[in-house]
């Protein structure tokens, strides 16, 4: 009998600073371009994207994929975001779509930290 503990869920937790172009920070439809390139990106499907506005300025976004899903919210004004990447299952899956989301956010400087939950006795 196999005893490995593995999590159900992989999170990486991230702060964006500096993000190079501030457009996308506040534009609900340059956003939602950028998380469906990042779906391309990984070679999964978008099962689905919503992307909120907020007044003065800053955007919500959400990209639902069928192996988990990525939420990030900007502070245009500070060249500034934070990411949620979840993965389920897959521990690696979460790392890979965030490495791809820095690709294109292009930040100078990133900070995450990983969370695993939901332990899984195979």
């Amino acid at each position: 009998m196999n005893s490995e503990v593995r999590p159900k869920e992989t999170q990486v937790i991230a702060e964006l600073y500096d993000v190079e172009d501030r457009e996308i920070l506040d534009s609900p439809s340059l956003m939602e371009e950028m998380l469906r390139r990042l779906a391309e990106e990984v070679g999964e499907e978008s099962v689905h994207v919503h992307v909120h506005e907020f007044e003065p300025y800053g955007v919500s976004g959400f990209l639902m994929m069928r192996k988990g899903y990525v939420a990030i919210h900007t502070w245009p004004e500070h060249s500034y975001a934070t990411v949620n990447v979840v993965g389920f299952s897959d521990e690696t899956w979460a790392w890979n779509v965030y490495k791809a989301l820095v690709k294109l956010f292009k930040p100078k400087q990133q900070n995450a930290v990983e969370v695993k939950s939901g332990l899984d006795r195979s």
